[in-house]
């Protein structure tokens, strides 16, 4: 593994580390690319419940922390040129409320890419839904897979991060209905999609095997994610043995080493 396109900083309120750890450690590891891809700076509705708006708020970068991150960015990736390549990219969620405000307000920096971690649903509600929080709705499910494709369809989304964040756990057969729209739409915008290790190293429902299982028997374009909380977490030895093992059979999983990044240009 030289190359790892999600990785956070201490700016999203639930990572830590300077941005020049990351560096520094992913040139110590030999990476000859690091993508940082903070959770993205959204410009939400005034009129979202506050409770949600302040829950949104507080796990990713601020419209006012943008300039700080990008300049930071900018500032290492000249320092170390001859050492590693330093993309600049955003961790998106796709809320048709927003999404389309979001791409204006990037639109003047230097954003090399966007990845998909679309964790929330139902902002309006008054409780808003975490689609990690075990449920057995159906609709909760069709709703997930519903927002990731908008969001692919945007053509702005270099590749689906944990896409089997949906922590859905009542029917196999619909469990497999729903994620095969989502396989099969990205395989159809040729959109990769991420086997996250982060899930691994904290014990969460993700990497889902139902969802790879059923993903090899498709057929698609998968990349490894290290989804980097912390500097060490950049390359951890036994995320990466378990997610090696788990796919060392899945003969039509297609890992990539390297990702051809989407414009979010117009």
């Amino acid at each position: 593994m030289q190359r790892n396109y999600h990785t956070h900083t201490y700016r999203c309120g639930h990572a830590s580390g300077e941005d020049r750890e990351y560096v520094e450690k992913a040139i110590e590891l030999g990476f000859r690319e690091l993508g940082f891809s903070e959770h993205a700076p959204m410009p939400f509705p005034d009129d979202l419940p506050k409770q949600n708006l302040d829950r949104l708020l507080a796990m990713r970068l601020k419209l006012h922390e943008t300039e700080d991150y990008i300049e930071s960015l900018l500032s290492l990736r000249e320092e170390y040129k001859n050492d590693i390549k330093i993309h600049i990219g955003f961790e998106v969620e796709y809320f048709d409320c927003c999404f389309d405000r979001f791409l204006d307000y990037i639109k003047d920096y230097p954003v090399d890419y966007l990845i998909l971690g679309q964790h929330f649903q139902g902002l309006y509600l008054d409780s808003m839904i975490h689609n990690g929080v075990r449920t057995g709705s159906n609709e909760l499910l069709k709703n997930y897979v519903d927002d990731v494709i908008a969001a692919i369809e945007t053509d702005k989304i270099t590749y689906v991060a944990h896409p089997d964040l949906m922590f859905y756990s009542k029917s196999l057969e619909v469990y497999e209905r729903e994620m095969t729209r989502l396989i099969e739409c990205a395989n159809q915008h040729k959109v990769p999609l991420e086997i996250n290790f982060y899930g691994l190293q904290e014990v969460r429902n993700y990497p889902t095997l139902a969802f790879w299982q059923l993903a090899n028997e498709i057929g698609c374009d998968v990349i490894f994610g290290s989804d980097a909380h912390r500097p060490e977490n950049l390359k951890n030895p036994f995320a990466l043995k378990a997610t090696e093992n788990m796919i060392k059979n899945f003969k039509n999983l297609n890992l990539l080493e390297k990702i051809e990044f989407r414009s979010i240009k117009d």
